[in-house]
């Protein structure tokens, strides 16, 4: 049992590590990125997305009145 804990601190204190190895990376890379770039993906995945699924012509709030009408 007291192997078991020690093996389980070990894998804990590796992942802390390990976490704080990975958010430098994910820091370092966001500031090397393209903003240009990236932000020209997302618009090509948005307009997909709003000829996949166009937006509705009013607000939530009347769909939302809908369904709690529906509810009463």
């Amino acid at each position: 049992m007291k192997d078991d804990n020690e093996k389980l601190r070990a894998w804990v204190e590796g992942w802390k590590e390990t976490g704080k190895v990975l958010e430098e990376l994910r820091c370092e890379e966001i500031r090397n990125s393209n903003l240009a770039e990236s932000i020209k993906s997302f618009d090509t995945a948005f307009r997909s997305a709003i000829w996949r699924e166009p937006p509705i012509p009013y607000s939530g709030l009347i769909e939302f009145h809908r369904v709690l009408g529906k509810l009463k």
